[in-house]
């Protein structure tokens, strides 16, 4: 009676995934899956869970392990076939789903799915039979009439695109996507009334559809209303700032208009898609040519008024050449628009994506060791589940430290770690309360600060009475460095380990009491941010004068000695493999530090931290794919923040 009910959970695990409680989900079949790791389906449900969080990497991994336990597996086939085709890897995809379709052939869903993916690789008519198979096998399926509509766009049947459209829309009268495909097609017959009323709808069903936006700009820009389109242009970018067309199209209407920022919306259009480099090009080339004509018909006063007549002239011929060339490039985008409105159409969704690639996403990913400080970070309310859209810091986990057990100092939804190190000082020190190993800070509060002091007070006593008592330096140095006193706390180690060179807890609490004080000073904005830390060199000796920086302050190399000498003590002591891992991080020597978060992890299998950490580090080196795994893995083990990392660097 006291074994666990694993059916119980594994159905709680679904019904979570129902209601959109995706990690929860996780957690519950995580606990069927350690105690029933022979069962397929809490791998193929726990990769659903995964694939709706974006965790396409993490979703294959679980989907890979159900297909090897039971082969002849339909749904683990096309939800593998979905997780590839993210990924990008089509003819997998396409390949899973001739699997899934072996294995059951009257799934319309599986035909669906395939046809998506062949007509991604421009297999347009092989698509449309799968699109027709689909419908044939479920005629209300909504989802395939769309994507067939999109097929034939792009074969340039509009009129079987419409019809196909005005099916989809009779099925399900509030399917969003349907009014901007079919707004779609109107706008490429040139139907531009007909098109604005379809986006009009389309938006009021989903008004945070950001592509929806985009192209009723467009539309409202043709019919000569470039003010209205730039309110459109204006609210894509507000629900997504990374639809390059948003800001191209926004920067041709400034243009045409003569507002300023048209320049730095073609920068950034080129920065989010390479593409649209050009249209920035052409801008300033046209900026300069005017400039120069401006300053030749200055030259002089005799000739004033035929220059002037020269400058109008000049004048005209740049509008000409503006509004010839914005209609040229707005032909072009919306082109672009809408093949991301047939992407769109596709999957079936409302949220769009669109990759920055090259230098500007490498650059970014460069900056996920410290923190991601891209603006204001506002916490967003997540009500679907869905914790990937989550705004958060991007930072390491913190180091381990020995702290006074509190609630604030234990994670209650992650999977918490014994040290037998600490269980027997607890014993032998008869501590209440008892001391722990905890990488989560407490919340700073008088009662609790005056419970570090009182205790400080009380080894001191003891000092007193015996100078010599290697037991109250120790629990002094504990909680002095608990009081934020760390130059105490670090004196009081050195005592310790004066008098006990074997002293485990003391290397590893002087360790961490030295890290921690450099922490604490840039907290009180006393030092530079690591991305601008001073590290030496040709110049170090001529700036004696100039402040302190965290190097200076902080001798890494002291701190990785000491953490060496726990681990030469105690080899499976993983929090010290942790720390020193994070100190090599920040001493820059990233692919040792790798090297320490996987001794960790092989230590501790289920060590949240060191995957997150790793799967970081990973991504900031440019292994993508491995660093995603390692931040899926973390995920699972509790640690939610991984999913927007995966989201928003990894996809």
């Amino acid at each position: 009676m006291a074994q666990l009910n694993t059916d119980h959970y594994f159905y709680v695990g679904k019904s979570r995934i129902y209601f959109g409680n995706y990690v929860g989900a996780i957690e519950n079949f995580n606990i069927v899956i350690k105690l029933k790791p022979y069962l397929p389906e809490p791998y193929f449900y726990r990769a659903v869970a995964k694939y709706y969080l974006e965790d396409y990497r993490g979703a294959k991994e679980d989907l890979d392990k159900a297909i090897s336990i039971k082969p002849f597996y339909p749904e683990a086939y096309m939800e593998r076939g979905m997780a590839n085709h993210e990924l990008g890897d089509l003819k997998a995809a396409i390949a899973d789903y001739d699997k899934a379709i072996q294995l059951d052939n009257d799934n319309a869903a599986i035909y669906n799915n395939r046809g998506i993916a062949k007509v991604s690789m421009d297999s347009i008519d092989s698509g449309i039979a799968d699109y027709t198979k689909a419908i044939e096998l479920d005629p209300t399926m909504a989802n395939a009439y769309l994507n067939r509509s999109s097929a034939k766009q792009m074969k340039g049947d509009l009129d079987g695109a419409i019809a196909d459209c005005n099916k989809a829309i009779h099925l399900r009268p509030h399917f969003a996507s349907a009014w901007l495909m079919r707004g779609i097609a109107k706008f490429e017959k040139e139907d531009y009334a007909g098109a604005l009323k379809d986006y009009d709808i389309c938006i009021r069903l989903d008004s945070k559809m950001a592509q929806a936006f985009v192209n009723r700009g467009i539309v409202k820009h043709k019919l000569g209303d470039p003010e209205g389109a730039i309110i459109d242009y204006d609210m894509a970018i507000k629900l997504n700032p990374n639809i390059a067309v948003a800001w191209l199209n926004r920067g041709i209407a400034r243009e045409t208009l003569g507002r300023p920022g048209a320049k730095q919306d073609y920068a950034m259009a080129k920065q989010l898609d390479p593409r649209f480099a050009e249209q920035e090009r052409r801008y300033e080339e046209e900026q300069r040519r005017q400039q120069q004509q401006y300053y030749a018909s200055a030259g002089s006063s005799s000739s004033q008024k035929k220059s002037q007549q020269q400058g109008k002239q000049t004048a005209q011929a740049g509008s000409t050449q503006q509004q010839n060339t914005a209609a040229k490039v707005d032909s072009t985008s919306t082109k672009s628009s809408v093949q991301a409105g047939n992407t769109l159409a596709a999957a079936d969704s409302t949220s769009n994506k669109s990759k920055a690639t090259g230098p500007y996403t490498r650059k970014r990913r460069r900056r996920l060791i410290v923190v991601d400080d891209e603006g204001d970070v506002k916490e967003t309310e997540i009500t679907d589940g869905k914790v990937q859209n989550r705004n958060v810091i991007i930072k390491l986990e913190p180091d381990f430290s020995i702290s006074m057990f509190h609630k604030d100092s234990v994670d209650y939804d992650k999977l918490q770690y014994y040290s037998m190190t600490i269980d027997a000082l607890n014993q032998k020190n008869h501590n209440d309360p008892f001391l722990v190993i905890t990488n989560k800070p407490a919340r700073d509060n008088d009662w609790r600060m005056q419970q570090y002091r009182d205790r400080i007070a009380l080894e001191t006593a003891i000092l007193q009475t015996n100078p010599k008592d290697e037991r109250a330096y120790l629990n002094r140095a504990i909680y002095y460095a608990l009081d934020n006193k760390f130059n105490e706390a670090i004196q009081n180690y050195d005592k310790v380990i004066s008098q006990d060179s074997h002293n485990l807890l003391a290397y590893f609490g002087r360790a961490t009491a030295r890290m921690q004080m450099t922490d604490y000073i840039q907290s009180l904005n006393t030092l530079p941010e690591p991305e601008t830390i001073n590290l030496g060199g040709k110049n170090a000796a001529s700036q004696n004068n100039k402040p302190k920086t965290q190097e200076q302050i902080l001798d890494y190399e002291k701190v990785i000695k000491d953490y060496e000498t726990v681990i030469y003590m105690n080899p499976k002591f993983i929090f010290a493999w942790f720390n020193m891992a994070n100190t090599k991080v920040k001493k820059k020597d990233y692919y040792s530090a790798l090297d320490d978060y996987s001794k960790a992890i092989k230590l501790e299998p289920d060590f949240a931290e060191a995957y997150f950490n790793r799967g970081l580090t990973r991504i900031y080196l440019n292994d993508i794919d491995g660093g995603a795994l390692d931040l899926s893995k973390a995920g699972e083990l509790g640690i939610d923040e991984a999913y927007s990392i995966i989201k928003q660097y990894c996809n």
